[in-house]
């Protein structure tokens, strides 16, 4: 009896250590996601589309930003959310560079616990250690946990509604009701987030079809959503972006459509700072640049094949665990879903497809890779040595990612706009008898950084303007002055620098041209021989 006792007692000593050390990963896990998308968070200035969130929550009341956001004809009009969301995080935290970008941190660090606890509830302790490893290390996360800008907050959001969702997976005769309120509520939060949310719930509700087959059970989840979601479907859908795609002002696509769908694979499994920097790209010599991080690519190429055909080996296989094998089918159906009805709103929108707007792949994609060596039948046969493959591919992918972070936070080559040093220099070098002209960029964020005093000259403001040239509108705009200072931000996307040079030297002589990352400072002063026009 007590021999038996005693095993009892060490037996049950063992579970108590291994729980204990289970838990003291979960709390590293966790540190590491909030050290990599806190550190270093106001190392860089705020960048242009920062900039537009800051003008879009800078109202004095909800009803007023509101308004501002449903009435710019933009791709921000039909995400709404987040603008919101950060008025009032400003009017509580303030407007400083950390409190600005604090809220995506959070946002990403609650991502990393939800996705977590619904890889803990799916498949079970291993595969939720994995599942949230990824993501916590992501540097696609990290980029825009670290970003004023919507995207982590639609992780967030999705990350939430995946969650709640995962208590249909569970085949127990608990009720479920609260589960099905939850999603549908965060459903509908997520379809007043974002247009591109309502793209994965919709691929979320087919894969459910697609895969249970529960016609009773489908409809209980489901129509909640719907009803929940209404307003903001009649919104998008009563929008003039519904009968001409093209109206909304958007980045445009330039590429094949082949490179978007490559780069969206790349950028949200190892970020765009594991390859070559992307001003790099914008040049003549872009093929020569992709060719010299040739190294960086065939190991993506090798831990993206190892991990795939491991998956579908999986997938096509006969699992022992019965509940793992559909959970593998219904993340699988939803990653590939959202990826082509993504592709079809790229196609038809004609908007430059990157990885940001497909942010939600990143969470079926980071639950579904460690399936790729956890789970299976086959994983006990010696000689099939696929999962062990799988699971270093996964080692390295983790390894990359991390690459790609330190990348991001150190090295300029990867920094965003930098309108504090431009600002900076201003402020330092003009005096009272000079002007300084913005015509490519973010006026807010001059502001921000203490500049009031810059003109702003948008390409539709110049060409209402009187002036045979650029020069002569400058100098209207500046009134005449001697020494004037002309700033534009991502001059890559006007193709105007030699037009923009060559009429500028009608009047007056280049005298200095200063750079940082996408920004230029050209300092000109007037020639003695021209008369003002």
């Amino acid at each position: 009896m007590l021999r038996k006792l005693h095993i009892s007692c060490i037996s049950a000593l063992e579970i108590d250590m291994r729980l204990s050390k289970y838990y003291f990963f979960v709390f590293i896990i966790i540190i590491i996601s909030i050290l990599l998308r806190f550190c270093l968070l106001q190392n860089q200035s705020l960048w242009f589309d920062e900039g537009w969130s800051l003008a879009l929550s800078d109202g004095r009341t909800f009803q007023e930003n509101l308004s501002g956001i449903i009435n710019r004809e933009a791709g921000d009009k039909y995400q709404p959310l987040y603008y919101l969301v950060l008025f009032y995080w400003r009017s509580a935290f303030g407007d400083s560079e950390f409190a600005i970008r604090s809220l995506s941190a959070l946002l990403g660090v609650g991502s990393v616990i939800a996705i977590f606890f619904t890889s803990l509830r799916v498949y079970g302790k291993k595969h939720a250690l994995w599942s949230s490893m990824l993501l916590a290390v992501s540097s696609f996360s990290v980029f825009y946990s670290q970003d004023a800008r919507p995207y982590a907050l639609l992780i967030f959001i999705t990350t939430l509604q995946i969650y709640f969702f995962s208590h249909s997976i569970k085949e127990d005769k608990s009720n479920k009701i609260i589960s099905q309120v939850l999603f549908g509520i965060f459903t509908a939060i997520g379809s007043f987030g974002s247009i591109l949310t309502i793209i994965f719930s919709f691929s979320l509700s087919l894969s459910h079809a697609l895969v249970y087959k529960k016609f009773k059970e489908w409809i209980k989840w489901w129509i909640p959503a719907v009803i929940f979601s209404s307003p903001m479907i009649w919104f998008y859908l009563s929008s003039p972006a519904v009968s001409d795609p093209t109206a909304t002002v958007v980045t445009r696509t330039g590429l094949p459509i082949v490179q978007n769908i490559l780069f969206v694979i790349y950028g949200i499994l190892v970020g765009t700072s594991y390859g070559p920097p992307l001003e790099q790209l914008r040049g003549e010599e872009k093929i020569k640049v992709l060719l010299s991080y040739w190294p960086h690519f065939l190991i993506l190429i090798i831990v993206i094949s190892v991990i795939f055909i491991a998956l579908v080996t999986s997938l096509l296989r006969q699992h022992k665990i019965k509940k793992y094998q559909q959970a593998d089918y219904l993340f699988t159906s939803l990653l590939v879903t959202s990826f082509l009805i993504a592709f079809i709103f790229a196609l038809v929108t004609k908007i430059n497809w990157l990885p940001r707007h497909s942010f939600y792949l990143c969470i079926p994609a980071f639950i579904l890779i460690p399936s790729a060596f956890l789970h299976n039948s086959y994983r006990q046969n010696k000689l099939d040595i696929l999962p062990q493959f799988a699971k270093l591919a996964t080692v390295f992918l983790v390894i990359m990612n991390v690459y790609s972070n330190f990348q991001y936070y150190l090295n300029p080559a990867y920094a965003k706009d930098d309108y504090r040093s431009a600002v900076h220099y201003l402020l330092q070098h003009r005096d009272k008898s000079t002007k300084s002209v913005l015509f490519f960029g973010q006026p807010r964020l001059l502001q921000y950084y203490g500049d009031s005093s810059t003109l702003y000259a948008p390409e539709y403001i110049l060409r209402t303007m009187k002036g045979k040239n650029l020069a002569e509108k400058v100098s209207t705009i500046t009134k005449n002055a001697d020494t004037v200072f002309v700033i534009t931000n991502r001059e890559f996307y006007w193709g105007l620098k030699d037009l923009f040079k060559r009429e500028m030297s009608d009047l007056y002589n280049l005298e200095e041209e200063v750079d940082w990352p996408y920004m230029k400072i050209y300092r000109f002063t007037r020639k003695k021989s021209k008369k003002a026009p």
